[in-house]
This record gives structure tokens, sequence and C-alpha cells, in this order.
């Protein structure tokens, strides 16, 4: 079959392949783009995976010392509760640790008491010792705080 082209058709038909070839060309660039991005991204996880691994391997020792002393360390016989005007602040493992840390908040070293009752709001620092009692299993207080529950039925 013979088909006889006219010169408007040719034209439209190059006009055509030169807009498949200018979109083809886009395409390819968007497409090599996002396989830069792709491989950029790559490169970067595999290098923070390789950090991560680095540092797990580092840490690993320091948890199995860690894991080790606190295996070996004796069972806490006492715990103290530091309380601030009133109000429950940090729980330690002696009144020193206690009253070390409201000394970082500003705590007068000289003015501490033992608390026969339950703690002032009025006082800026007090400690509640609790003392481990085998019979129940669970640590019991001498005094019995009447602490309110912020926000609470207290």
């Amino acid at each position: 079959m013979i088909r006889i082209v006219t010169r408007a058709r040719l034209a439209r038909l190059s006009a055509e392949a030169k807009e498949a070839r200018d979109r083809a060309s886009q395409v390819r660039e968007q497409a090599d783009a996002a396989f830069s991005t792709h491989l950029r991204t790559v490169a970067e996880l595999s290098g923070r995976a390789e950090t991560a691994e680095r540092d797990r391997a580092a840490y690993a020792g320091v948890v199995t010392a860690l894991r080790a002393e606190l295996d070996a360390a004796p069972e806490l016989q006492e715990i103290v509760l530091l309380v601030r005007f009133g109000q429950p602040h940090s729980i330690h493992r002696s009144v020193y640790a206690a009253q070390a840390c409201a000394g970082t908040h500003g705590a007068d070293p000289a003015g501490w008491r033992s608390c026969s009752g339950a703690p002032s709001a009025s006082a800026a620092w007090a400690t509640i010792v609790f003392t481990f009692d085998a019979a129940t299993d669970a640590f019991m207080c001498s005094v019995v705080p009447s602490l309110p529950v912020p926000g609470g039925a207290g």
C-alpha cells in the first residue's frame, strides 16, 4: 500500500516526534534525579546503621558491667522519699543522697529535721524513710504521711 504524506502531515508528525523526545528527556531527568536521591538516602542510612552498630558494640561492655554490678548489689533495705513543701519530689537510696539532691535545688544543709508525722506544706524539704519488711515484701513507713494527690481526691 502506498501512502501519500503531505507536507502538513509531515510537519505535524515531526512536531509530535520532537514533543515525544522532549517529554522522554524530561522523564529521564526526573528518573535520574529520583535515583540520585535514592542513592544518597541509601548511603546516609547505611552510614547511620554502621554508626549505630559501632555504638551498640561500644556500649555492650558497659551494659554487661552494669548488669553484673546490679546483680551483685545487695537488696535495698530502705528507700528515702524526698518531700518539698509537703509534695513528693524524688526517691533515693539514702538520706544522704536525698539531702544531696535537695542541696542541688538550694536546700539549706543545716535545716533538716526528722519527720515525726506528715511533712508540713510549709517545710521546704523533709525526708521520709521507708524500710523493707520481708514479712510483707513491701517498704513500710513509721510515719503515715497524708500527702494530697494533685488534681485528685486528697
